[in-house]
């Protein structure tokens, strides 16, 4: 079985990178499980419940792949996606509780400059320190961008 390292290798990556400890991320370590990760989609984003779909693919093949690397001791345990308000309700849907997209970890969001298409973390301290957050674009999350990063459905072996 050949080997993927699409997006969804980039995510644990970065994911990974952002466990660190910070002052805006609400992320605990909680019996080998990480806990409390946001991503949040921001309103800008024109309403499409398939980044959703993906994202949920995304952070669960991240969890398989981080599982197995760390031979079975961590994982993602709880990861909540936040919904800009100004998309359609719906009942899978829940108020957040202390969620918001100051505290996201991950951000879904339009380029931050034209021609600019790309995952990136924000960040305004030295390299090796905790970045702010990821930001995807929503091209990036719906598997548009496959000849830059590889298919986002990719198995790990």
């Amino acid at each position: 079985m050949a080997t993927s390292r699409g997006p969804v290798f980039l995510l644990l990556l970065l994911l990974l990178y952002l466990l660190q400890m910070s002052d805006t991320s609400l992320i605990k370590l909680n019996e080998n499980g990480y806990e409390d990760i946001i991503i949040a989609i921001d309103p800008a984003v024109p309403e499409d419940t398939t980044i959703i779909e993906r994202m949920k693919e995304m952070v669960t093949k991240a969890s398989t792949y981080l599982f197995e690397a760390t031979e079975k001791r961590f994982f993602f345990k709880n990861v909540s996606i936040l919904i800009p308000e100004s998309w359609k309700d719906s009942p899978h849907y829940r108020r957040p509780k202390q969620e918001s997209y100051k505290h996201a970890d991950i951000k879904v969001a339009p380029p931050a400059f034209m021609g600019r298409d790309e995952p990136y973390t924000r960040q305004f301290t030295q390299c090796e320190e905790k970045a702010e957050y990821i930001h995807f674009t929503p091209d990036f999350v719906l598997g548009r961008k496959q000849d830059e990063y590889g298919d986002s459905g990719g198995e790990f072996g």
